[in-house]
């Protein structure tokens, strides 16, 4: 998995959702030491929940922009086995772009100190699994610099969020926990519920206040208070 590589994939522009999702997962499987990279249709197919027909076209229609180039790899008996993909990706967001100092998912974390990570003892032959007595997870407050992570991204993606959209929900769902105080077990989980409702009370309140942006943030606030756990 290339951290590096995913975080470029989400930068790249004027991809429908759907291409630009089947981008992301491709580039989770590329090996940043040997630039290896050859997922199975049917492996990319499972993860984008599409059809295998609509994964084949969605990496053609990478190939023809140049993001990537599609290597056909063979056994030694002459059967053909998984594609191999050569990246080609850029980064779009130049000096001048008005992006190019937003955080990406792993900017927001890379300089965070990684404490009591655990160690494997390769010389310990006791296979017995200790059981789980770790308390249930606490609710927890959003972080003040709080930005959508890999996966965030890819859940509105997968919903055919543009990446204006995702931008602005962001935001908006930043702002509003953050003045009420929110707290949750799962902030990914809450995200996913945000976006899941953002377009249809976006819809429903625009057809009966004109869009007013107070009366849609209360509807998000009740249903907020319903979550918090």
């Amino acid at each position: 998995m290339s951290h590096y590589m995913t975080a470029l994939a989400m930068k790249q522009v004027g991809l429908k959702p759907a291409t630009k999702i089947v981008l992301y997962w491709l580039s989770d499987h590329h090996n940043s030491e040997t630039g290896e990279c050859f997922p199975s249709h049917k492996r990319l197919a499972e993860l984008c929940e599409m059809t295998d027909r609509s994964v084949r076209n969605h990496l053609e229609e990478l190939q023809n922009l140049g993001l990537i180039k599609i290597v056909e790899r063979k056994r030694d008996n002459g059967s053909q086995t998984s594609n191999s993909y050569l990246l080609q990706l850029m980064d779009t967001y130049g000096d001048n772009h008005p992006r190019k100092n937003i955080p990406t998912p792993l900017e927001n974390i890379s300089d965070q100190p990684r404490k009591n990570i655990p160690t494997l003892n390769l010389g310990n032959n006791n296979h017995v699994i200790e059981p789980n007595r770790a308390k249930s997870k606490r609710a927890t407050s959003l972080p003040d610099q709080w930005v959508p992570n890999q996966k965030n991204i890819a859940d509105a993606i997968s919903r055919d969020f543009t990446e204006e959209e995702i931008t602005h929900e962001a935001e908006q769902f930043r702002n509003y926990h953050l003045s009420k105080g929110s707290t949750f077990k799962s902030w990914d989980a809450a995200w996913r519920t945000w976006l899941g409702n953002a377009r249809k009370f976006s819809k429903a309140y625009n057809a009966r206040t004109g869009g007013n942006a107070q009366t849609m943030l209360s509807a998000f606030g009740k249903l907020a208070n319903r979550l918090q756990g």
